[in-house]
């Protein structure tokens, strides 16, 4: 099982929210509520949102005023006669904090208190901050309305993380069998939610601690000629790495509750994963370039090595559940393993 700290941590890096990695709170250390660890952390950042001020936006006003502000809107104001009693219909721009995020903000707050077994501690945050927060309008929580509010504070960092916290808490809430409370899912069982979670973390990894690699996401080109591309599917690399001596890791990431598939009582290697590996390298224009399948394990431990012509294939693996120092220093030697002594920026 990958410790709760170790999960907040995976998030951070995924989020390119690094800063937010010293925000466990003490004692948190074996907890097993992901959830309550988030929740805790997202109660210890609101106060700072409010100290640095809740995020502001000009929004469309229509309404009758006194005088004249922004754009007359004369046929309303004809039919009205409001020029008679000195008002004119008018369209302007207020500035308000009663926008899209801020909304979210307290949504989330309001559901999550739905969910039934909250610690008592966290329970009781929630109501003080709810109480403590602005009377933001309610708005009903889905995918878009939280991709539309992450994309409203791209350059707000602080913003950035709560609304992230509040878009998994809702990602992975749903209502109890009897549908009078809210239940979260076992996070680390949600297999597609950990396989996103463990490819974002890894990319965002190598883009933030190797500072002299080029670390991207890579569109390939078929090497197939024909009447009809367009019938060819994508192929995307989850994550392409140019080190500094100019060698070429593809690495593929997966997500399994085992690693390995077990055919008659012996264990192989997802098919499907090294026939995907082999595409990509067979498909790219360095000829040389090595490439990775990079499982996540927290008991079975592997470092395997193949060749195929000028290209080598590794199979590797990362111990979720060993100290996070351990993992840093372990996925950095991945990398870096086989290779000449050339100086690396590492932080």
């Amino acid at each position: 099982m990958i410790p709760v700290e170790n999960i907040y941590y995976l998030l951070c890096y995924a989020w390119d929210k690094l800063a937010q990695k010293d925000l466990v709170p003490a004692g948190t250390t074996g907890q097993k509520d992901i959830y309550a660890l988030l929740l805790t952390v997202l109660l210890k950042e609101l106060p700072r949102l409010s100290h640095q001020g809740y995020h502001t936006d000009y929004q469309p006003q229509r309404r009758e005023v006194q005088g004249i502000k922004g754009k007359l809107l004369l046929t309303p104001s004809l039919k009205n006669q409001s020029f008679l009693k000195g008002y004119a219909h008018c369209s302007y721009h207020h500035l308000t904090n009663d926008t899209l995020p801020n909304r979210v903000l307290r949504s989330t707050l309001v559901r999550v208190l739905q969910v039934k077994n909250l610690p008592a501690d966290v329970h009781k945050g929630l109501v003080k901050a709810l109480h403590n927060m602005p009377a933001f309008s309610p708005i009903t929580l889905d995918a878009q309305v939280l991709q539309q509010a992450l994309a409203m504070c791209h350059r707000k960092s602080h913003y950035l993380f709560v609304l992230h916290i509040c878009a998994l808490l809702h990602s992975q809430s749903m209502l109890a069998e009897n549908g009078n409370a809210l239940i979260f899912k076992d996070f680390e069982r949600d297999e597609r939610k950990m396989a996103l979670l463990f490819e974002a973390f890894v990319r965002n990894f190598y883009k933030i601690e190797l500072k002299s690699a080029k670390v991207f996401r890579e569109r390939l080109q078929w090497k197939l000629t024909g009447t009809e591309p367009q019938y060819l599917p994508k192929m995307q690399t989850d994550i392409s790495l140019i080190l500094n001596d100019g060698k070429k890791l593809i690495i593929d990431t997966k997500y399994y509750a085992r690693t390995l598939n077990t055919y008659f009582s012996s264990e192989k290697i997802h098919t499907e994963n090294l026939y995907q590996l082999f595409a990509y390298l067979k498909n790219q224009p360095d000829e040389q370039a090595e490439g990775i399948l990079l499982y996540p394990t927290v008991k079975q431990s592997l470092s395997l090595s193949y060749t195929s012509e000028q290209h080598q294939i590794r199979i590797e693996t990362i111990n979720l559940a060993q100290p996070w120092e351990k993992i840093h220093e372990d996925l950095l030697e991945i990398v870096t393993k086989n290779l000449p002594q050339i100086p690396y920026s590492f932080d």
